[in-house]
């Protein structure tokens, strides 16, 4: 099934008192970067649909390879009147759309294959995204409904229209906070401006979110609750011992929580990283992809990799065992299967020369007290 583009930019942007296609952030356009939330999932054939300062967004859109057209009445017309002229313009060279207004930049790669698989596999006439149950953007419309979107002429526009293709439709439930975050005022572009900025600082609910809506048990989640626990307190530790912030808390404490994200699949690591990589938390997918197996080039480092590296090794589900007990049986178990034995050892003694240079920049005294608070949390 071919999925074409359809965002329309057309509009006066008259409550956000500038020209928001074109306002920046990450010094790109917003318009760029809608563009680019669809093209991250391969939709490729992009028409944007001009109106006002229509020959600015040309300019700016001059090298992207995107079709444009205009809605030469924007002044007089609404926004469903410019999506038909979009739609009429990309009709014949797509199977469905993914339709969205030009102001809702930032919506993740994992979202829109989401929406993008449902409408492959189940052929559905529209595939809505939502989240904590509010419908948001974008909205994938079967080329089935084409014919009748052109037509329709009544009240309420395009919302109202799409509410007659509900029997063959059906609403997915997105953890991407950006599907409703639109910027018509200056206040919503720098709400969204913050949270794209800081899009790994995630607070411990929002983790607790993420762990939810991925069905995580709850084990698992004791589990990554005491391993951020003790995270955290290596981290505060070493950037007390040096004097410095190396080590980001808030960054490690995000890592930590979400680490098991997809325990229950093959390669949970590289699952949970790419599963977070796609909802745009590239730190955090980062440093989870190496919780399991840390890249030799960390070993020798205090940084966030490492730490969360050995503070997965030093619990056992939701209890402080230490490095030796954690790996005591797994050593046992496997001492006769060569290749596994191998793995095994070398994650091991990872573990132990993050202890030991973790050891020899804090002191042992305050490791020793770090172990005893551990063992009596609950």
């Amino acid at each position: 099934m071919k999925i074409g583009g359809l965002i329309v930019a057309a509009g006066l942007s008259s409550r956000m008192k500038n020209f928001k296609p074109l306002m920046t952030i990450d010094d790109k356009p917003l318009i760029l970067h809608t563009i680019d939330s669809l093209r991250r999932s391969g939709i490729k054939d992009v028409c944007v649909v001009l109106g006002y300062r229509g020959e600015e967004i040309e300019k700016a859109l001059k090298d992207e390879g995107v079709t444009m057209v205009y809605n030469h009445k924007f002044r007089e017309t609404s926004m469903y009147d410019s999506f038909k002229i979009g739609l009429e313009k990309i009709k014949d060279s797509c199977d469905a759309i993914a339709f969205t207004p030009a102001d809702i930049g930032f919506v993740t790669k994992y979202t829109v294959d989401l929406l993008v698989e449902e409408m492959n596999r189940n052929k559905k006439s529209v595939v809505y995204s939502r989240f904590k149950g509010v419908k948001g953007h974008p909205t994938i419309i079967s080329a089935k409904c084409f014919d009748y979107l052109l037509n329709y002429s009544g009240e309420g526009g395009l919302k109202l229209a799409l509410t007659n293709m509900d029997e063959g439709s059906i609403i997915l439930d997105t953890p991407d906070k950006f599907v409703l975050l639109d910027t018509d005022t200056p206040d919503d572009f720098e709400r969204v401006k913050n949270y794209y900025e800081n899009r790994n600082y995630l607070t411990e609910d929002e983790c607790m979110d993420l762990l939810s809506y991925s069905n995580v048990p709850q084990n698992v989640v004791n589990h990554s609750k005491k391993v951020k626990e003790v995270a955290c307190d290596l981290a505060e530790a070493v950037n007390k011992a040096l004097g410095e912030p190396k080590i980001d808390i808030s960054l490690i404490s995000s890592s930590a929580l979400l680490h098991d994200i997809k325990r229950s699949e093959k390669k949970h690591a590289l699952e949970g990283a790419k599963f977070l990589d796609d909802l745009g938390y590239d730190k955090i997918a980062e440093i989870v992809k190496t919780h399991m197996t840390l890249d030799q080039e960390y070993e020798d480092l205090l940084n966030e990799n490492s730490i969360l590296y050995l503070a997965d090794k030093l619990i056992y589900e939701d209890k402080f065992v230490g490095v030796e007990n954690r790996f005591k049986n797994k050593i046992e178990k496997y001492k006769d299967d060569a290749s596994v034995y191998q793995n095994v050892i070398k994650r091991y003694n990872a573990a132990v020369k993050i202890e030991s240079n973790v050891v020899s920049n804090v002191g042992k005294d305050t490791y020793e007290n770090l172990k005893i608070k551990w063992r009596d949390s609950l």
